[in-house]
């Protein structure tokens, strides 16, 4: 349970030339040529300084230049200075990685330095409840499913329904063309089976009986769970809050974001499917459970795929508190996840259909890349949250502000705390605590752009989440939405959805999306910059600061701290007043200080510059262990943040 000033939070679930482009203007006067300097980084002396910064507070400059990035000047005060400096690859290349070393010496300051790596943290304390670490591993599964399909999908050759087209096969969920009715039987197939092994032949028939029948969702409960106790089972009351939830909230804002679906079995109705057969993923005492999922194989003819169900179809896990078919799940743990599990899903739904079923794109090569569609599906979940709540974006939101009422503050556990527990664990580089922090995530997925699994995935998805959020608050146009108030950026995320005419993927389908909605050319290296400025800047920067590295729905200072003092605060990544901690440099007159780091494809390394006294000048130097440049592959940056 997560209290907070003095109230409970009760979770359901337990409770995440110069070439540089500058912000402002700062001078760039090159200092007299420093004296050679001795370095632990490798190399023997420094070399010449192009480019000497100097900054106000609040500014900052991003040099891209490799002569730059090598060795620049930060210019000296007689008052103290805080610097945040932030290492990059912008390499768009998935799974890669650099080794490099920064050193940071006054300009007359000499000496041999070895490069110092600071101890790995471990986190102590309690134990995060029990069903909030189940919901985080879910999504660290999730992965092994959508490769299984794919790869199942491609051996049988499947093939895509279009826009209201039918399959060949007249039997199933097809044959009646009309909304169902409460209490209607229903059969639907499903071809998922123990330890994730997804087949498109022989699939499990399942008999349900439709428990709510609303404007847009029908809920179906699997006749398995007719044998047990009614204590153990949703009410009749419990389906229509659920599935008002899903109609009400869910819905308008998934399709608002993400697009119509096809509704490719002419029904008018999305099927949420609670299943005996989703329980059987999760073997009783597992930890790890399958929480729910949608199959790009119902998007497939039945005759190409036949477990098909040929309509647009979610499962999800039921309650089960006596381990009948699998796992304990309470009442209470599966009614959070039918509404977090849903939003996340549907979007998921929708990226497919905007993309093959509306768009006429391949079922394999017009999919979105995996940390896209991913930070997409996670968006889904806080903006359903958001609607939940009677909120908005771009309120600045703190924890709160969020959780002001009971009915407030069920919704931030359903539909918010893992989130921010993923962009977290992204900040402090994973738990335990990675050194590197942000640069030790997989930000862009293993070396085939596939979610990475484990615990990894957590940092992946964090990395994701973030990016869509900060995105939508710089780049969708101002106003207010038809699903939220406080912007339109929906309409971006709609775009960002179909990747426009050519299903653009990735990084491309970004820079297309600003320049196609919003109007800013922008490439990804720029973007990049601004967003891992922003994970320090936001709300702790002088209000002179670029407006681009501010978050405009979450207040990140004010809501980390909040959930650092709750009872999550002994747990990582809550253990700070903010996850993200730069390496920490004092700049003093015999500063000469080195630092070797690691960054992975569009990370960051962070640093603090920090003077208590008087500033020296300083040279600062980002090199390869050996003295050397940076590799080209990393497509090295440098951005220097003035704080004070």
């Amino acid at each position: 349970m997560l209290r907070l000033c003095g109230r409970a939070l009760r979770p359901a679930g337990a409770i995440s030339g110069l070439a540089l482009a500058a912000c402002g203007g700062g001078t760039t006067d090159p200092p007299p040529p420093p004296p050679p300097l001795a370095s632990g980084c490798g190399g023997t002396a420094t070399p010449s300084v192009s480019v000497t910064l100097d900054l106000s507070p609040g500014e900052h400059v991003t040099l891209d230049d490799a002569a730059d990035v090598r060795a620049f000047g930060l210019a000296g005060s007689d008052v103290s200075r805080d610097y945040q400096v932030i290492v990059q690859s912008a390499s768009e290349a998935p799974g890669q990685s650099v080794d490099g070393c920064l050193r940071v010496a006054a300009e007359r300051a000499s000496g041999n330095v070895i490069p110092s790596r600071p101890p790995r943290l471990t986190s102590t304390g309690r134990e995060l409840s029990r069903d909030l670490r189940r919901r985080e591993s879910w999504f660290a599964r999730e992965h092994i499913l959508r490769e299984r399909e794919m790869q199942e999908l491609a051996a049988v050759g499947a093939r895509p329904i279009r826009a209201r087209s039918r399959g060949l096969d007249p039997l199933g969920l097809a044959d009646a063309l009309r909304p169902p009715a409460l209490g209607d039987t229903l059969s639907f197939r499903v071809g998922v089976g123990a330890n994730l092994v997804v087949n498109c032949r022989n699939p499990t028939m399942v008999r349900g009986e439709v428990r709510y029948a609303g404007e847009h969702f029908t809920i179906v409960e699997d006749l398995q769970f007719h044998s047990q106790p009614d204590s153990d089972r949703f009410s009749a009351d419990e389906f229509e809050a659920i599935g008002r939830q899903l109609d009400e909230v869910v819905y308008p804002v998934d399709v608002a974001y993400f697009g119509e679906p096809a509704d490719i079995d002419n029904n008018g109705t999305v099927f949420a499917l609670i299943t005996a057969e989703v329980n059987k993923l999760t073997p009783a005492g597992e930890e790890s459970i399958v929480a729910g999922f949608f199959l790009s194989r119902d998007l497939t003819t039945r005759s190409s795929c036949e477990a098909s169900n040929e309509g647009e179809i979610f499962y999800l896990v039921g309650p089960d508190p006596d381990e009948d078919y699998g796992a304990d799940i309470s009442l209470r743990f599966a009614n959070a996840l039918a509404r977090s599990t849903v939003a996340h899903e549907f979007a998921h739904l929708l990226n497919a259909q905007q993309r093959v079923t509306l768009g006429g794109g391949n079922i394999f090569g017009d999919r979105e890349v995996l940390w896209l569609d991913e930070a997409m599906a996670h968006l889904a979940e806080e903006v359903a949250g958001l609607r939940a709540a009677g909120l908005g974006t771009r309120e600045n939101l703190d924890l709160e502000m969020i959780t002001s009422s009971e009915e407030q503050l069920s919704v931030y556990n359903h539909f918010h705390v893992v989130n921010q527990i993923r962009l977290g664990r992204f900040l402090r580089g994973g738990c335990p605590p990675d050194p590197n922090g942000p640069a030790a995530a997989p930000a862009l997925g293993d070396a085939a752009g596939e979610d990475p699994g484990g615990v990894e995935s957590l940092a992946f998805r964090g990395f994701a989440y973030g990016f869509a959020r900060w995105l939508g608050d710089q780049f969708g146009a101002s106003g207010s939405g038809s699903a939220l108030p406080g912007s339109r950026e929906e309409e971006l995320f709609r775009y960002l959805t179909s990747g426009g005419p050519a299903h653009f993927k990735g990084i491309t389908n970004v820079e297309r999306t600003l320049q196609a909605v919003a109007g800013v050319e922008m490439e990804w290296e720029e973007i990049l910059s601004l967003y891992l400025t922003s994970l320090i800047a936001d709300d702790r920067a002088p209000a002179a600061a670029d407006l681009r590295t501010q978050w405009k729905t979450w207040n990140l200072a004010a809501l980390f701290r909040q959930l650092s003092e709750s009872n999550l605060g002994d747990r990582c990544p809550f253990t700070r007043d903010f996850p993200l901690t730069p390496s920490r440099v004092n700049v003093h007159v015999s500063t000469n200080s080195s630092t070797g780091f690691t960054v992975n494809s569009s990370t960051g390394r962070y640093f603090s510059l920090v003077s208590s006294g008087a500033t020296p000048n300083l040279i600062v130097e980002v090199m390869d262990p050996a003295g050397a440049n940076l590799p080209g592959r990393a497509r090295a940056q440098v951005t220097v943040l003035r704080m004070r």
